[in-house]
């Protein structure tokens, strides 16, 4: 739904004011003060320079951006055209930790020096006496010019915080509301380590052994980092490769991906377990065979045919390929 015209008229209010000599000061940045006094000593300004209002204007847009989550919904419903708190359309966060990235995000500094622009703010400030500045093009500059006058309109309401949030409501709803809608629909970075520590959680019949080692080549004496992942003692999981990281992100991955497969499920069953490992005996394999291995260098373990198949099976799944996954068990088994 559109905003009302009532919102965009609340918002341009942020430029009234009852005493203007509160948005001069607003405008008026130390540099512009100190270049003007050292070129009219006799004609000093009167409204003083913007820091202590741009430090208050923070301070503000913090106290009402954690007031604007948690209004009143039934003031929300006369004020604005949501008919709840804004934080019910998003998903949940995964963590309290979510909460404070989030809102660092919204308020970033570009997210304020873009609404200082679209309100006009560049044409007013006073940074420096130089007209061919670029001081205000700077991004600190313009969103410390937007908390500034946020300041200063604390004083112009005489400090009335009810009257204030009227204003600084309207703001975010019209201005951050869109930043927070594409910062909360944006790709979240992969913890892969997290979810899958999040789905053992969940799913206590399962648990899981991780083993790490480093081991220092001969060849060009740098170390390769080696995880091995097991599932319930039975699955075995591997990876190497010189980025440590980057290795056990991946058996991370691969093990959740195998988890989320049913039919992976079913063959952690005791009847799968058996079936496994009679064909494993008849093929003269033993389970330590059943590894998924991956060199991040290219050099892939080509040691016997049951390897490249499931490393195979794995990249597939990893890729996202349209497979029939009953068909890719019944490989395995009966290979």
């Amino acid at each position: 739904m559109q905003p009302n015209l009532k919102q965009y008229i609340n918002t341009l209010q942020l430029l009234e004011f009852k005493h203007p000599q509160l948005k001069e000061k607003a405008m008026t940045f130390k540099q512009y003060h100190q270049e003007y006094i050292s070129r009219n000593k006799d004609y000093p300004l009167k409204c003083g320079i913007n820091e202590n209002l741009i430090e208050l204007g923070q301070d503000l847009i913090d106290f009402y951006y954690n007031d604007f989550f948690s209004y009143q919904e039934q003031v929300l419903k006369n004020l604005f055209y949501f008919t709840s708190l804004p934080n019910k359309t998003h998903k949940t966060f995964k963590a309290y930790s979510g909460i404070r990235k989030q809102k660092q995000l919204v308020l970033s500094e570009k997210n304020i020096a873009d609404i200082s622009v679209q309100l006009g703010l560049k044409d007013l400030m006073l940074v420096s006496i130089n007209p061919d500045s670029e001081l205000k093009n700077n991004p600190k500059i313009q969103s410390q010019a937007l908390k500034a006058l946020i300041g200063a309109q604390y004083f112009d309401k005489n400090k009335d915080l009810n009257l204030l949030r009227n204003l600084l409501q309207v703001l975010f709803i019209d201005l951050i509301q869109k930043s927070l809608d594409e910062a909360m629909n944006c790709h979240q970075q992969e913890n892969i380590k997290g979810d899958f520590k999040e789905f053992m959680e969940k799913h206590q019949q399962y648990t899981y052994q991780l083993s790490f080692q480093e081991i220092k080549s001969s060849q060009d004496k740098q170390y390769i980092y080696e995880y091995e992942l097991k599932i319930n003692n039975v699955v075995p999981i591997k990876r190497s490769g010189k980025q440590k990281k980057i290795v056990e992100k991946e058996v991370f991955k691969v093990a959740l991906q195998l988890l989320k497969s049913e039919q992976f499920q079913r063959l952690l069953d005791d009847s799968m377990k058996s079936q496994l490992d009679k064909t494993l005996d008849s093929s003269s394999y033993s389970i330590s065979d059943l590894i998924l291995d991956q060199n991040y260098q290219g050099e892939f373990h080509q040691e016997s045919q049951i390897l490249q198949l499931l490393y195979q099976q794995s990249d597939q799944i990893e890729c996202k390929h349209q497979i029939n996954e009953d068909e890719r068990i019944k490989l395995i088994l009966n290979y």
